[in-house]
């Protein structure tokens, strides 16, 4: 046992480094499979009881000519919902490409749409507070303009409203799937889609909080957006700051694994590494500007606790994870020259059974998760497992490491992390709706 106060903290990281990925991935498959056993049947949506709610259907867009057209007829022409108690009202958010013109067609085609124009680009979070102000549902769904919901989503989505105890549901948000799966990069997402909305969020409703809702489709009481104060602009990633401020609050949130959505994925690495940066970014953002006043009340916030303790421990991890990359590559250097093979080749070897076993976990949650969502339909895409395992888990932990300081930064500075920027679509977009629609 170690005898010095170094020695103890050094213990600590090994333990953290080699312990974290495997604990926490074993704890996910066993919350995720009590949530399945035990509720997931029970929170079935059912078809509405109490009347059919008016809702808004937010499309908050920047630049979005190659896909806002087929979103908004997809959602004007395919929902079944009655047409006279949605509308569709897209945020252009200072547009500079063709989305303006598209919008101007499409309004006199359809009365269900609305536009809001926002002069200056200041972000979807803030272009979304400016909708909230002319929109008249008393629940908003908030569609990404990549995004196509199963037909029956809103019916769905309100079904959850209107059951014993949905007076305190502030949120619902659905499950997450690829509509375009074109590459190796967004045929290898598919698994991890899967993996993070199928099964982790499964694990996070077993323990009653979640630690994001989707950005892309997700379906708000307007009462609990606005008892929050509506989405926070200076946040990089809006959807993950609302559910820790909604679930802060007293707000309920759940996820809806039978509710489907399609998004489009980045198809090449340099835009999968962009979306990644965002992500981690927002992430960290979140923890350190909202994680030290939830932690100054643990008990009266306690169902938060466990997704703040999990989230820090993957940051922290993610970066001791690099330093450790390098300092295990400069030892192996050094042994190969001084000729020390016997420790060479032991330390390879503890290594691999490192690797050996975070890759079985990983395929374990894949194939579990495989048969919540379809009953082991998609299992084909188990074959990309260690693509993603190996590749995408290597991108995630490197840009949460890279954009640690930076999230920082920005939380001391207050700087404003929520402006768009120009989305990179997937060439087989337009042929997305059709898949979704035969899908769902």
């Amino acid at each position: 046992m170690p005898e010095t106060p170094g020695g103890w903290f050094e213990l600590l990281l090994i333990f953290i480094l080699v312990s974290y990925p495997i604990v926490g991935g074993m704890g996910f498959l066993v919350s995720s499979f009590y949530y399945h056993v035990l509720s997931e049947r029970r929170d079935r949506p059912r078809y509405l009881e109490q009347g059919e709610p008016f809702v808004t259907i937010f499309i908050p867009a920047h630049n979005e000519e190659a896909s806002i057209e087929s979103t908004v007829r997809y959602l004007a022409g395919t929902l079944n919902y009655p047409a006279d108690r949605y509308e569709i009202m897209v945020v252009d958010d200072a547009s500079n490409d063709r989305t303006p013109e598209i919008l101007t067609a499409l309004m006199e085609e359809f009365d269900q749409l609305r536009v809001v124009t926002i002069v200056n680009n200041r972000g979807k979070a803030h272009g979304l507070n400016c909708a909230l102000a002319f929109a008249k549902g008393d629940f908003l769904l908030c569609n990404d303009a990549d995004t196509k919901p199963n037909p029956d989503a809103i019916w769905q989505y309100l079904s959850y409203f209107e059951r014993e105890g949905g007076q305190n549901l502030g949120a619902v948000t659905g499950n997450m799937l690829a509509a375009n799966r074109t590459t190796l990069t967004a045929e290898a997402q598919q698994n991890e889609l899967n993996s993070i909305i199928g099964l982790i969020k499964r694990g996070q409703l077993a323990y009653g909080a979640l630690f994001a809702f989707s950005g892309a489709n997700t379906m708000y009481r307007r009462q609990a957006v606005l008892d929050i104060g509506g989405w926070h602009a200076e946040q990089p990633t809006e959807d993950i700051a609302i559910a820790w401020d909604m679930q802060t609050a007293g707000w309920r949130a759940t996820f809806a694994p039978h509710i489907r959505f399609f998004l489009d994925v980045p198809e090449k690495l340099r835009a999968l590494i962009k979306q990644r940066h965002r992500w981690s970014s927002g992430g960290v953002y979140v923890l350190a500007s909202k994680g030290p006043k939830l932690l100054k009340h643990p008990i009266k916030r306690f169902r938060m606790m466990p997704v703040i303790t999990d989230y820090a421990i993957s940051v922290l991890w993610s970066l001791i994870y690099w330093i450790t990359l390098v300092i295990f590559l400069l030892t192996q250097a050094v042994f190969a020259v001084s000729g020390d093979w016997e420790r060479f080749w032991h330390t390879w070897y503890m290594a691999g059974i490192f690797v050996a076993l975070q890759m079985i976990i990983g395929l374990a949650q894949l194939t579990l998760a495989s048969f919540y969502n379809d009953r082991g339909r998609t299992l084909r895409y188990v074959l990309f497992g260690p693509i993603y395992l190996l590749g995408y888990w290597m991108v995630n932990t490197w840009t949460v490491a890279l954009e640690l300081i930076p999230a920082f930064a920005k939380v001391w500075s207050r700087r404003d992390g929520g402006v768009w920027k120009s989305p990179e679509r997937s060439s087989s977009l337009q042929d997305a709706g059709e898949e979704t629609g035969g899908a769902a």
